[in-house]
């Protein structure tokens, strides 16, 4: 069983975030941010992102955020090529593949993108999940499909992936197509490290139950 990340390792979400970020910049009266900036809170609790973002926080930031994001974001979050090919060939030989993010609600977006009809399930943190690396969601989510920590690995783009995956007992399997590079996603308890989920595949098949 193979559960995934979503943002900056199924999919590119960078300029997506970006443009809605500016959007509630333009009219909260706040600094614009640039793609870089944006690239280092994604990932995050939007709400512990915002105030790294302008250094505080509002509620009403948040607000204006969710009031536009379905409309702004998705319109700039595009799969990476890899993705849906990847996708379809794990579930072809058997394997369970299913997205744990720490977005509130994650159906939404992952139908905007084309990939929910290719998972096996979709989780967002909601009101019962603690945000990573607490690893409350990915035990949950690999025991909805009936996994177990022998035979499952959390795939992810950032140090808090890593470590959410060691705090459940699972393999992490580092992606460098975010901000993070191979030493530093190892360094936060990579089991293996790859340049993207295209290399899944073959990985998945030597060393993955």
């Amino acid at each position: 069983m193979v559960l995934f990340d979503f943002d900056m390792t199924l999919v590119d979400s960078s300029q997506g975030i970006t443009d809605c970020v500016n959007a509630v910049a333009s009219k909260m009266g706040l600094p614009s941010v640039t793609k870089d900036q944006v690239l280092g809170i994604i990932g995050i609790p939007l709400e512990t992102g915002l105030h790294r973002l302008w250094g505080d926080y509002d509620e009403a930031w948040l607000a204006e955020y969710r009031r536009i994001f379905r409309e702004t974001e998705y319109a700039g979050i595009v799969p990476f090529p890899d993705t849906l090919p990847m996708l379809e060939k794990l579930r072809s030989i058997g394997i369970k593949v299913g997205v744990a993010t720490n977005r509130q609600i994650a159906e939404p977006v992952v139908r905007a993108v084309g990939l929910f009809d290719h998972l096996d399930l979709v989780m967002g943190l909601g009101k019962e999940y603690r945000p990573k690396p607490e690893p409350d969601m990915i035990l949950a989510a690999m025991e909805n499909l009936g996994g177990n920590l022998a035979e499952t690995v959390y795939v992810g783009d950032t140090d808090i992936d890593m470590k959410t995956a060691c705090s459940a007992g699972m393999r992490g399997v580092g992606v460098t197509s975010g901000v993070f590079s191979a030493s530093q996603l190892v360094d936060a308890g990579a089991w293996r490290t790859l340049d993207g989920v295209g290399f899944l595949i073959e990985l998945v098949r030597r060393d993955v139950g």
